[in-house]
């Protein structure tokens, strides 16, 4: 109860600082600080008694971050270009803003060319060059892929469709594998294709969240087949399948950043663990997670870790009867560690448990990232009404 109550008061911390103050302290901001706080209050207390039970919380600041970036990014566009459609100026002047999904299609052209094919600017802007690399430099050594279950403002669309559903249509984990054979694939092929054209390839032609963010004109024919593709993928990979299967298509199987993200894992502070002498093989967690981490295979060969796509969201662990999957440190010592020998040792060391840990700099990271673009939102909300 201690450890719960000093974390819930750190998070106000974080949340006076980077929502309430980066917001001048207005009216709505405190309103947006008291949900983000009694959602990682909730999440924090329901997980100190039952693990697994806080998965609802994440869903829920996920979902609704997507969204009200969705409106704050939408509204932006229209109050500096009047729609949504990029114009030639803001190609011209190179004010695109740049989002995590173009990191991977920008690296290799970067090494060979030494030059930026995507057009935005290095410094100065919110979505910046240089602040989108920062931030991505700093979830890549704490959270790693973690970001796509937790924080990503595009996945929140993919979260939302396929918890829509109260029970699969379509079964996919027979096609886990080759699924992620084929996200990897694609992640090599969009690479190859933005160094033979020298432009981001993804961007122009595969992303579908253009429908909610910003797009091409559709004035000529290859912005209309564009448009066409853009809505297709959409409605295919971000609603539909997600709404089929329960998992996040789109995210699993066409975006090239989760792949990346995927190979980036590696260096992150925090994993997923099984304890294969727990685990029962009923395969509960294998059937629940969104992102098809965890296989058939993965349970009968017992292996301790999820697969390489897993995003930590946790949802293995609120289905698991047997409590055998765990967030870990990825590079603690194997070591058997002495019992505490009094209440303070035990609170240090539930403190620093690892699921306390990657949950509060997950849940930070999303604070961060949604802090303006949420009061923004609301504010514009509430002015319509």
């Amino acid at each position: 109860m201690i450890v719960s109550i000093v974390l819930c008061f750190l998070m106000s911390l974080v949340i006076t600082f980077f929502v309430l103050a980066g917001n001048g302290f207005s009216l709505v901001s405190v309103f947006y600080g008291i949900f983000l706080l009694a959602l990682y209050s909730g999440m924090t207390f329901s997980e100190a008694r039952k693990k697994g039970s806080g998965s609802v919380f994440r869903r829920i600041f996920l979902i609704t971050f997507a969204v009200l970036f969705c409106i704050s990014f939408i509204g932006s566009l229209f109050d500096e270009r009047g729609s949504m459609a990029i114009t030639s100026e803001a190609m011209a002047g190179s004010e695109l803003p740049f989002c995590h999904i173009v990191i991977p299609q920008v690296l290799l052209p970067f090494l060979i060319t030494n030059s930026i094919i995507f057009p935005a600017r290095v410094s100065g802007h919110y979505a910046s060059i240089a602040s989108m690399l920062g931030i991505w430099l700093m979830f890549t050594l704490t959270i790693g892929r973690g970001w796509c279950g937790w924080v990503c403002f595009y996945g929140g669309w993919d979260e939302a469709f396929s918890r829509a559903a109260k029970k699969k249509r379509v079964n996919l984990l027979s096609r886990n594998r080759e699924i992620r054979d084929f996200q990897f694939g694609f992640l090599f092929f969009i690479v190859l294709a933005c160094i033979g054209t020298m432009s981001a390839v993804y961007c122009s032609w595969f992303c579908p969240f253009k429908l909610v963010t910003e797009f091409s004109p559709m004035t000529t024919i290859e912005g209309l087949i564009a448009g066409v593709v853009f809505i297709g993928l959409f409605l295919g990979l971000a609603v539909v399948l997600p709404f089929l299967t329960k998992r996040r298509t789109q995210c699993s199987s066409l975006c090239p950043f989760g792949a990346f993200a995927s190979l980036t894992d590696r260096v992150s502070i925090f994993k997923m663990g099984i304890d294969t002498e727990k685990c029962i093989g009923c395969l509960k967690c294998a059937n629940a997670c969104p992102f098809g981490a965890i296989d058939i295979a993965t349970i009968r060969q017992k292996k301790t870790s999820p697969e390489l796509t897993c995003a930590k969201c946790g949802e293995c662990i609120s289905v698991c009867p047997a409590h055998a999957i765990s967030y870990q440190f990825r590079f603690a010592a194997k070591c058997k560690i002495p019992e505490p020998s009094s209440g303070f040792e035990k609170g240090i060391r539930s403190f620093l448990d690892p699921a306390n840990l990657f949950r509060f700099a997950a849940f930070s990271f999303g604070t961060v990232m949604s802090g303006n673009f949420a009061v923004d939102s609301i504010s514009r909300i509430l002015g319509s009404l």
